[in-house]
């Protein structure tokens, strides 16, 4: 209507300023474009002919009342279709542009969910999150179903899982696909038990093909207290002490957050541990089977803190291999081992050590030069390699592990059946060793499946050449079990404790001469 009473009010000013012959019918493309803004190709289409008709009966002269000749007004009538229907299709182009990028910029390409970049533009005032509650959720099992599979995969199990929350999402929740492997639910009331029965429906098996994947979900839940921010932070802690616990979810609380505003000030005061020395190394011998000596021990690192007292390592490694940190500190654990190394060959005790190391620092130019640049053999130093730490690039990998032996370094594969592509490592890796996981020896001698494992996995390992160890090692049973397996060697409890530098030099000490003094 407004379009309708424009053109009328062009054709007004046309008449009263002198008729068609006059600029001022050019006025009549302001409701024409108005209309091709508001209507599209169509719009301009059709009221470009209205226009274009109406004009038809305006004088070419209002002063002579000459009136326009049909081949003019058709003309006009015409160019106005013609300018308005071209316009309104560029105009619908770019619209439809828009629309795309905005589609591209605020929901997730796969899932057609609206994202973190949406959720952060989402809500203008408090109010509108006030008294709502974030569920948090991530796909634990990301990338090993990435690794698995492939891509193609990943994609249809994220749409699969996508669809499945938002039939498990009642009316009044919004759903968002944060990043790859993680979505929050924003919900207006929290019900313990109906969120349960929404994890259980969401953890059911996905089939994709002859595929079935199960989704390993770790969920945290938080409510809206004064920021966005604020909220996505409460909920990603939640969910890490759901994670960390085996919890099926968990609500954050204040204690939780103490937890972990305490873990961050520890956290925060790494780099200054490392240059103040307040690491400790601790050993653990490794007992060969055939002599019976010990001969090589795992380097364990405690954090002695200077207000907190000694701090786990699994408090603070993990976070450190997320960190550039890491470098720094596995070129302290190198110089540091081979310094007390040093010292013990020069009072003629020899002792081989294995360190735990990510294959990233192995490739880092720092790490390297530190090794490049003793003088001598380091026949003497074992890497041992977590198989969650090692990546795809087997290559680079393969090569920087050749270097590194040339220098008498040696590798162990650690933690031996945790991980599902442990094979493909071991087939791509120039290892020496391998250690099969504590998880599989402590119960072998209760267990048949583990026990079988165990058996597995020295064939395995002998088959290719490699020495076997046995971590874990806490009853004679299960010691007299791994002899007659033919492994290796072994270590664990039932020998010791890891023990402090001048504690393990006096034990290894006294165990070899024992072990020497019983063969003579």
């Amino acid at each position: 209507m407004l379009i309708l009473i424009l053109i009328f009010a062009v054709l007004g000013i046309v008449y009263l300023t002198g008729g068609t012959k006059y600029v001022y019918i050019n006025l009549m493309y302001i409701p024409l474009i108005l209309a091709v803004f508001n209507f599209g190709y169509l719009g301009g289409l059709f009221f470009g002919t209205i226009a274009g008709y109406l004009t038809s009966f305006i004088p070419l002269s209002v002063a002579t009342m000459e009136m326009q000749s049909t081949e003019n007004w058709i003309y006009r009538l015409l160019f106005f279709v013609i300018v308005s229907t071209v316009n309104g299709s560029i105009i619908d182009i770019i619209l439809k542009t828009l629309k795309d990028v905005e589609k591209l910029t605020f929901y997730n390409r796969i899932t057609n969910i609206a994202n973190r970049k949406c959720f952060d533009t989402f809500f203008t005032e408090k109010k509108h999150l006030h008294g709502k509650y974030l569920a948090l959720f991530e796909i634990e099992n990301f990338n090993q179903i990435l690794n698995e599979y492939g891509n193609f995969i990943l994609e249809d199990f994220i749409k699969i899982l996508s669809l499945n929350l938002k039939k498990a999402s009642q009316d009044g929740v919004e759903l968002f696909h944060f990043r790859d492997n993680a979505f929050g639910l924003l919900m207006d009331h929290h019900s313990p038990y109906s969120f349960e029965k929404k994890i259980e429906i969401l953890e059911q098996n996905i089939s994709i093909g002859n595929i079935l994947i199960y989704p390993e979900l770790s969920v945290g839940v938080a409510k809206f207290i004064d920021t966005q921010e604020r909220l996505l932070q409460n909920a990603e802690i939640a969910r890490a002490y759901a994670r960390k616990n085996l919890f099926s979810y968990y609500y954050f609380n204040d204690n939780i957050n103490k937890l972990h505003n305490k873990k961050l000030s520890i956290l925060n005061e790494l780099p200054a541990a490392i240059e103040n020395n307040q690491f400790q190394l601790y050993f653990h011998p490794k007992i060969e089977f055939k002599t019976g000596l010990i001969n090589c021990a795992e380097v364990l690192i405690r954090w002695v803190h200077p207000v907190e007292g000694t701090i786990s390592p699994n408090l603070f490694m993990p976070y450190m291999e997320k960190t550039n940190l890491i470098n720094t500190f596995t070129n302290w654990l190198i110089k540091s081992s081979l310094e007390i190394q040093e010292g013990w060959e020069r009072d003629g005790f020899h002792m081989k050590l294995a360190l735990n190391t990510p294959v990233a620092c192995l490739k880092n130019k720092s790490v390297t030069n530190t090794i490049k640049n003793y003088d001598r053999s380091l026949n003497g130093l074992e890497f041992e390699i977590l198989e969650r730490n090692l990546i795809e690039d087997f290559e680079e990998i393969y090569l920087v592990m050749e270097c590194l032996k040339k220098y008498g370094i040696t590798f162990a594969l650690d933690d031996f059946g945790t991980s599902f592509s442990a094979i493909s490592y071991l087939r791509n890796l120039p290892f020496d060793k391998l250690k099969i996981d504590k998880m599989f020896i402590k119960n072998m001698n209760t267990d048949q499946r583990d026990y079988n494992i165990v058996k597995s996995s020295i064939d395995l390992g002998r088959s290719m050449g490699l020495k076997v160890i046995a971590e874990g090692v806490e009853n004679v049973d299960t010691l007299n079990i791994l002899k007659e397996l033919n492994c290796d060697a072994a270590q664990g409890y039932f020998f010791t404790k890891p023990l402090e530098t001048k504690k393990f030099k006096e034990f290894c000490i006294k165990h070899n001469n024992s072990v020497k003094t019983s063969i003579k």
